[in-house]
């Protein structure tokens, strides 16, 4: 059994992961984010195995190798934990298209987008998050 978590580098991701860590009783965490560094730091200071998974979930290739690799792992998913995202806050005229459109690719598709290729591999009493 494993989690994955989405947005492992920092933020609530990285918490999620280290209540994973202290509580569940898992196989392996899967951690998924752009910055490998920071994912291998997690990784050294884990008592459960850990996969880093560096990609870029606004990259559509990289859902690609997402999906082969749990197609190839077969793993069963007992928690998924989709906290990859950001957000910019102010009134819309400072805030670019640019910045808008990135936070619904990141905040919005990838997040079904991992979460549909996952479910495959979650089984009852699994949970998303």
């Amino acid at each position: 059994m494993i989690a994955i978590v989405t947005g492992a580098s920092s933020g609530m991701g990285r918490e999620f992961f280290k209540k994973l860590d202290q509580n569940e009783n898992l196989d392996e965490i899967w951690v998924i984010a752009r910055r490998a560094n920071r994912l291998e730091e997690l990784k050294e200071q884990a008592k459960t195995p850990v996969r880093v998974i560096a990609c870029d979930l606004t990259d559509g290739e990289s859902i690609k190798n997402y999906k082969a690799l749990l197609e190839k792992e077969q793993p069963q998913i007992k928690i998924l934990v989709n906290c990859s995202g950001y957000g910019k806050f102010g009134h819309s005229d400072v805030i670019s298209l640019e910045d808008s459109l990135g936070m619904i690719d990141l905040n919005c598709k990838a997040l079904v987008s991992i979460t549909d290729v996952a479910l495959p591999y979650i089984e009852k009493n699994s949970h998303v998050v």
